[in-house]
């Protein structure tokens, strides 16, 4: 008995080969026909598209600027041995015989259904878990992303995005349920994108989403539907949460070796200032010293006291956990107090992060909006002294 087998095909961003291979299906004979067909679904020049016709026909990388005149030379030859033999010659016939017998790319053909190969190949590409690209299409990709979006002038914005406390759900739950987060999320970025955006595991709970023809703008309202999306997700009650570094061609990058590099240092920021946010990247450097920390928490307010005790606090701000009901863009005064040290720090914080853990309790995100330099220097000496009891340097650079 016959069994469906799992598609090899990514749920997102379709490449222009899969396109090709559906028209090739139908086998037109009209050349001109088969090249607006493809322009209609994909927006490269005429060069590019012949240069990937012959990619996907021989499996050769033909130099754009050549494609397009091998492919008129195979058009010739085609009709010159329909003439010699006497019959109609199929255009992948005498495309073989060309590079065969007059552009000797090929010494040893092997006939293999086109399909067949592109699957096979396609397994290469994508992972298998949650049915994105893998990182090795994304190197690829972001390079001829990058290369179109020079050429023309176009935008192009990279985003990386990282599940907020994956290895805690890992060691909570098991791996079968971390796997299920992973698939969960892929479903939500598949969802989220246009067609011609590409999306990717690049590692672990690590994505990069391309945006092309996107300025920092659109990418970003792009990324903050995504972060909304998977907050969608629960595990035992509680939203799965993302954070993503974003950056842009050519507002930030310059060069398409730096993309990368600049969206990983935005998701550090991200990660480092309270999680379950989107960071533009930002030329701006500064020190930022992250770790955990479990300060109690500590405000008097005309209507009201908090008291709560914080998560992880760093020279830019802090988060915790409260049941008191606080909004975004409040500057409250604080004190910060290590309950077996002498450190007390005080500070000004404005929340810029609120999020429902219960139904009475929240998660927050703040950042120092006043913290002197005597705080600061208390702040450096608790850095210090976590260090030196975890005995293991804790630091990220942004």
């Amino acid at each position: 008995m016959l069994t469906s087998q799992p598609s090899t095909r990514p749920t997102n961003g379709r490449r222009i080969e899969d396109t090709i291979m559906d028209l090739l299906d139908e086998d037109p004979t009209n050349e001109e026909l088969l090249i607006q067909k493809i322009q209609t679904h994909h927006s490269h020049d005429e060069s590019q598209i012949y240069a990937n016709l012959l990619k996907v026909l021989t499996s050769l990388d033909i130099p754009e600027t050549e494609a397009k005149e091998i492919w008129e030379e195979v058009s010739a030859n085609q009709s010159k041995l329909s003439q010699c033999l006497g019959r109609e010659v199929g255009f992948r016939v005498a495309l073989l015989d060309y590079f065969i017998n007059h552009n000797q790319k090929i010494e040893n053909p092997k006939i293999i259904e086109i399909r067949l190969f592109a699957e096979t190949e396609k397994l290469i590409l994508v992972d298998e878990l949650t049915r994105l690209y893998n990182r090795r299409h994304f190197e690829t990709a972001l390079v001829r992303e990058f290369k179109q979006a020079t050429r023309y002038n176009h935008n192009l914005s990279l985003l990386v995005i990282d599940i907020d406390d994956f290895k805690k759900i890992n060691d909570t739950y098991g791996h079968v349920m971390g796997d299920e987060i992973l698939k969960q999320v892929a479903k939500k970025i598949s969802t989220s994108l246009r067609v011609e955006d590409t999306a990717c595991r690049i590692g672990g709970e690590e994505f990069a989403i391309i945006f092309p023809q996107s300025n920092e703008t659109q990418a970003l309202k792009a990324a903050e539907k995504l972060l909304e999306a998977c907050r969608t997700i629960q595990i035992s009650g509680k939203p799965v949460t993302i954070s993503g570094g974003l950056v842009s061609y050519p507002e930030k990058a310059k060069r398409c070796e730096e993309m990368y590099d600049l969206a990983d240092r935005a998701l550090y920021t991200a990660k480092d200032s309270g999680k379950n946010q989107i960071v533009v990247y930002s030329n701006e450097k500064r020190r930022s010293l992250r770790f955990d920390a479990n300060l109690e928490l500590y405000c008097v307010l005309p209507d009201k006291t908090i008291r709560s005790i914080s998560k992880n606090i760093s020279i830019t701000g802090i988060a915790f956990e409260t049941e008191d009901e606080l909004n975004l863009n409040d500057s409250i005064p604080v004190v910060l107090r290590e309950s077996d040290s002498q450190h007390e720090i005080s500070a000004k914080i404005k929340v810029v992060r609120k999020q429902k853990l219960t139904e009475t309790s929240f998660s927050v995100g703040a950042e120092f909006v006043e913290l002197s330099n005597e705080s600061q220097s208390k702040l450096a000496d608790l850095y210090l002294l976590h260090q030196f009891k975890a005995k293991s340097p804790v630091g990220v650079e942004s």
